[in-house]
Protein backbone atom coordinates (compact mmCIF):
# COMPACT_ATOMS: atom_id res chain seq x y z
CA UNK A 1 0.00 0.00 0.00
CA UNK A 2 2.74 2.04 0.65
CA UNK A 3 4.33 1.95 -2.77
CA UNK A 4 0.73 2.87 -3.85
CA UNK A 5 0.66 5.78 -2.60
CA UNK A 6 4.07 6.89 -3.59
CA UNK A 7 2.88 6.34 -6.60
CA UNK A 8 -0.51 8.03 -6.58
CA UNK A 9 1.11 11.14 -4.57
CA UNK A 10 2.67 12.28 -7.71
CA UNK A 11 -0.29 11.91 -10.23
CA UNK A 12 -1.77 14.14 -7.25
CA UNK A 13 -0.97 17.76 -8.88
CA UNK A 14 -3.23 19.36 -10.87
CA UNK A 15 -1.93 20.17 -14.40
CA UNK A 16 -2.10 23.90 -15.49
CA UNK A 17 -2.36 24.76 -19.21
CA UNK A 18 0.27 26.71 -20.81
CA UNK A 19 -0.25 30.22 -21.70
CA UNK A 20 0.28 31.15 -25.15
CA UNK A 21 3.70 32.43 -26.04
CA UNK A 22 3.98 36.29 -25.71
CA UNK A 23 6.95 38.54 -27.29
CA UNK A 24 10.22 37.88 -25.25
CA UNK A 25 9.66 41.13 -23.33
CA UNK A 26 6.36 40.93 -22.33
CA UNK A 27 6.37 37.45 -21.01
CA UNK A 28 8.25 38.41 -18.24
CA UNK A 29 5.68 41.08 -17.12
CA UNK A 30 2.75 39.33 -17.65
CA UNK A 31 3.71 36.02 -16.59
CA UNK A 32 1.24 33.99 -14.45
CA UNK A 33 2.26 33.04 -11.17
CA UNK A 34 2.40 29.41 -11.38
CA UNK A 35 -0.79 27.45 -9.45
CA UNK A 36 -0.49 26.19 -6.43
CA UNK A 37 -0.62 22.62 -5.83
CA UNK A 38 -1.22 22.88 -2.27
CA UNK A 39 -4.30 20.34 -1.58
CA UNK A 40 -5.84 17.16 -0.76
CA UNK A 41 -6.37 14.73 -3.14
CA UNK A 42 -7.93 11.38 -3.40
CA UNK A 43 -5.53 8.82 -5.53
CA UNK A 44 -6.95 5.15 -6.94
CA UNK A 45 -4.65 3.20 -7.59
CA UNK A 46 -4.32 -0.81 -8.92
CA UNK A 47 -3.91 -1.85 -5.23
CA UNK A 48 -6.59 0.20 -3.48
CA UNK A 49 -7.31 4.01 -2.61
CA UNK A 50 -5.36 6.68 -0.34
CA UNK A 51 -4.93 10.40 -0.32
CA UNK A 52 -1.95 12.99 -0.57
CA UNK A 53 -1.86 16.52 1.08
CA UNK A 54 0.18 19.21 -0.20
CA UNK A 55 1.19 21.86 1.85
CA UNK A 56 1.97 25.51 0.41
CA UNK A 57 5.58 25.04 1.10
CA UNK A 58 5.70 21.70 -1.51
CA UNK A 59 5.90 19.45 1.21
CA UNK A 60 3.56 16.23 0.81
CA UNK A 61 2.23 13.36 2.87
CA UNK A 62 0.75 10.56 1.67
CA UNK A 63 -2.02 8.54 4.00
CA UNK A 64 -4.02 5.51 3.72
CA UNK A 65 -6.36 4.86 6.33
CA UNK A 66 -5.52 7.42 8.26
CA UNK A 67 -2.31 6.68 8.73
CA UNK A 68 0.78 8.84 6.87
CA UNK A 69 2.93 6.39 4.73
CA UNK A 70 5.31 8.51 3.50
CA UNK A 71 6.26 12.58 3.15
CA UNK A 72 8.54 14.11 0.95
CA UNK A 73 8.51 17.32 -1.25
CA UNK A 74 6.63 18.00 -4.80
CA UNK A 75 8.03 20.43 -6.57
CA UNK A 76 6.38 20.92 -10.92
CA UNK A 77 9.25 20.65 -13.43
CA UNK A 78 8.55 20.56 -17.17
CA UNK A 79 4.86 20.39 -17.05
CA UNK A 80 5.12 17.52 -14.84
CA UNK A 81 4.56 16.94 -10.69
CA UNK A 82 7.98 15.40 -9.20
CA UNK A 83 7.60 13.90 -6.10
CA UNK A 84 10.88 13.07 -4.03
CA UNK A 85 10.24 11.13 -0.83
CA UNK A 86 11.94 12.17 2.47
CA UNK A 87 13.72 8.43 2.49
CA UNK A 88 17.38 8.65 1.84
CA UNK A 89 18.59 8.16 -1.43
CA UNK A 90 15.30 8.69 -2.62
CA UNK A 91 14.92 9.83 -6.47
CA UNK A 92 11.43 12.22 -7.89
CA UNK A 93 9.03 10.36 -9.67
CA UNK A 94 7.83 12.61 -12.40
CA UNK A 95 4.17 12.02 -13.56
CA UNK A 96 2.15 13.87 -16.13
CA UNK A 97 -1.73 14.94 -15.85
CA UNK A 98 -3.99 14.03 -18.39
CA UNK A 99 -7.26 15.93 -19.25
CA UNK A 100 -9.82 16.68 -16.38
CA UNK A 101 -12.97 13.95 -16.90
CA UNK A 102 -16.37 15.40 -16.35
CA UNK A 103 -16.32 14.39 -12.54
CA UNK A 104 -12.70 16.34 -11.81
CA UNK A 105 -10.81 13.44 -11.86
CA UNK A 106 -7.97 13.08 -14.14
CA UNK A 107 -5.94 9.84 -14.52
CA UNK A 108 -2.26 10.67 -14.17
CA UNK A 109 0.56 8.90 -15.63
CA UNK A 110 4.49 8.64 -14.25
CA UNK A 111 7.43 8.31 -16.55
CA UNK A 112 7.37 4.51 -16.42
CA UNK A 113 4.51 4.64 -17.35
CA UNK A 114 2.13 3.92 -14.57
CA UNK A 115 -1.20 4.85 -13.89
CA UNK A 116 -3.43 6.51 -11.11
CA UNK A 117 -6.56 8.01 -11.01
CA UNK A 118 -6.80 11.56 -8.77
CA UNK A 119 -9.54 13.67 -7.91
CA UNK A 120 -9.05 17.02 -5.66
CA UNK A 121 -10.70 15.64 -2.07
CA UNK A 122 -11.87 19.34 -1.25
CA UNK A 123 -13.46 19.98 -5.45
CA UNK A 124 -15.43 16.85 -4.22
CA UNK A 125 -16.67 18.50 -0.47
CA UNK A 126 -17.50 21.43 -2.51
CA UNK A 127 -19.31 19.59 -5.05
CA UNK A 128 -21.40 17.59 -1.74
CA UNK A 129 -22.29 20.53 -0.47
CA UNK A 130 -23.64 22.52 -3.58
CA UNK A 131 -25.64 19.52 -4.00
CA UNK A 132 -27.72 19.29 -0.96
Amino acid sequence: MKRIIAIASVAVLAACSPAAEAPAEEAVAEAPAEESMAGTYDVTTEEGTGSTTIDVDGNYTNTVDGEATETGTVARVDGKACFTSSEEGAEAVCWTDGEPAEDGSWVATSDDGTEVTVRRADEEAADDAAAM
